[in-house]
């Protein structure tokens, strides 16, 4: 029984250590962002961006690195980057992929889940207004 308990208890802490939450919000960006294509108005698509940028936390917890959509602020920001660099008014399709490839795996697997990686891809279309 005292084994179980411990072996529960350090799944529990594994379990613990390894949550951690990427938030978007958008809510400060002047400009309008949104997840499909239903701009409201006739538009014109002027280009499109895809970034990949890599996460990390240690202990699960505490943020090392903070890609794009980590960071209210830097996210909003980097939305209004985005649609100035292509002289655009919005963003359509927006889409924020997560994910832990073959080194994000063996980062967490060399380290015993004290460093957690994952590859964040952040991408939409900069649209204009007709």
């Amino acid at each position: 029984m005292k084994k179980k308990i411990s072996v529960l208890a350090l799944f529990s802490l594994l379990f613990i250590f390894s949550c951690a939450t990427i938030a978007l919000d958008a809510t400060s960006l002047q400009e309008s962002a949104q997840l499909n294509d239903a701009a409201g108005k006739p538009y014109m698509v002027v280009g499109s961006f895809k970034v990949n940028d890599k996460a990390g936390w240690a202990l699960g917890l505490i943020p090392a690195n903070k890609p794009a959509g980590d960071n209210h602020g830097y996210f909003a920001e980097f939305l209004q980057t985005q649609i100035a660099k292509f002289g655009g008014d919005a963003v359509i399709n927006l889409r924020v992929r997560e994910q832990h490839n073959f080194g994000d795996i063996l980062i967490i697997l060399v380290t015993g889940g004290l460093y957690v990686t994952r590859t964040v891809t952040v991408s939409g279309d900069v649209i204009k207004y007709n």
